[in-house]
């Protein structure tokens, strides 16, 4: 029987795939092959596919061994004898197992056994049955935190944690042409949603440099299934005479509404609230909302998450976008652009769904068109270029960027 008459197990990964920041890159090519660990959750174990730099979830035995044998390349026999096995007192053909480091190989002459070589000791590890192939990835594996694993891509350019999010990279069709965007989809229906607006420094921003940290440094440590880069900020003369700033933000940790002083003598932004049952409110003018107490007082609620920012794109479903509030970089600038928008559900007032939008290539005006063109009742920018970050299900879909000051996260 010839060789092509044999079935060779193996899978061909074509994806569309946005292009990965050079940190993300970095770290899926360092751990190429690699089977991780991930220590701070429950030891949780992946596989670093070498074909595409993607990571597989190994789950429990059968799942391991069903993705070790979709993503097996079939081999010959002749090439197969001349890797060396484990624990055996031989080096092989090193050259070869350099070749196949970290790859799953499949004996297709024999019975289509699985084997992993090993990128550390270039060595092949017979995978057996499910258990054997689960203890020996589990022995093999390298701990990693969440978040250097976030940085390594799923398979897919969607996917949902269950009927209450999802996310998703898509086209939309704008009066302005077609535009691509990382877009994320949180109900406040969801009875386990936590919301909270975080903040680095836990204190007021204006006498020194603004403390940030990346996105995971929110996420994670606040149990987070998603969150995304806050607020702008900015330093010397931008800062409209202050020497550091960033807008009213409430820290959710603290119970401290940080820079409170800005609602009323700078920013005359809007301001989006959410109370403790995740109820949406929205003020066109932060002067409006007053303060905390106020708020509280007002409504017979308490806050769960507040944030401020400029501009606002969308009321009503209108695009008002002011545009003596934009600079020349917003306007001409085709960047990056985040947003956060809210669609009513008319039947449960203020527990419709929020969007999490990040547009490519594009100005702050046209951020704009592209949220009235998703349909949404309210709309206000976020900060964005080199601050954007979005993290959905343990993995950064954009980012990681700069650290920064500020984020909203979701949790449950």
């Amino acid at each position: 029987m010839k060789y092509w008459q044999y079935i060779v197990i193996t899978v061909c990964l074509v994806f569309v795939l946005k292009a990965p920041t050079t940190e993300a890159a970095g770290m899926a090519s360092k751990l190429a092959g690699r089977i991780v660990l991930s220590v701070q959750e429950n030891g949780e174990a992946w596989y670093i596919n070498p074909v595409d730099s993607r990571r597989y979830f190994l789950g429990r035995p059968a799942d391991a061994f069903k993705v070790m044998r979709e993503l097996g390349l079939g081999i010959n026999e002749m090439q197969f004898q001349e890797i060396a096995q484990a624990g055996m007192p031989v080096e092989g053909n090193k050259d070869l197992a350099a070749r196949l480091s970290g790859r799953i190989i499949l004996q297709v002459e024999k019975n289509g056994e699985a084997w992993y070589v090993n990128p550390v000791d270039l060595k092949k590890y017979y995978l057996g049955r499910p258990d054997d192939a689960f203890r020996i990835m589990r022995e093999l594996g390298l701990g990693i935190t969440q978040a250097d694993l976030a940085l390594i891509h799923r398979p897919g350019l969607s996917e949902s944690i269950n009927e209450y999010s999802s996310y998703e990279y898509k086209k939309i069709m704008t009066e302005r042409g077609e535009f691509g965007a990382d877009v994320m989809k949180i109900s406040l229906k969801n009875p386990s949603l936590k919301i909270m607006s975080l903040t680095a420094s836990g204190a007021d921003c204006k006498a020194g440099p603004c403390p940030g940290k990346g996105l995971a440094s929110y996420v994670f440590p606040n149990k987070g299934f998603a969150g995304v880069n806050g607020s702008y900020f900015c330093s010397g003369s931008n800062c409209g005479g202050a020497n550091y700033f960033f807008f009213p933000v409430y820290d959710s940790l603290s119970g401290v509404m940080i820079n409170q002083d800005q609602l009323k003598y700078w920013t005359t932004g809007p301001l989006i609230v959410f109370d403790t049952q995740n109820k949406f409110y929205y003020f066109k003018d932060s002067r409006e909302f007053k303060s905390v107490s106020d708020f509280e007082s007002t409504h017979g609620v308490n806050i769960q998450a507040a944030m401020g920012n400029k501009p606002r794109l969308v009321e009503n479903k209108m695009n008002v976008l002011i545009e003596w509030e934009l600079d020349k970089g917003q306007t001409s600038g085709k960047f990056w652009r985040n947003a956060i928008g809210y669609k009513e559900d008319h039947a449960n007032p203020g527990k419709g769904d929020l969007y999490i939008v990040i547009a490519r290539a594009a100005t702050v005006d046209d951020l704009a068109v592209i949220m009235k063109a998703m349909d949404m009742d309210y709309a206000l920018n976020l900060d964005g270029g080199n601050s954007s970050a979005m993290i959905y299900n343990g993995e950064y879909m954009v980012g990681p960027g700069r650290n920064i000051p500020n984020a909203l996260v979701f949790a449950q």
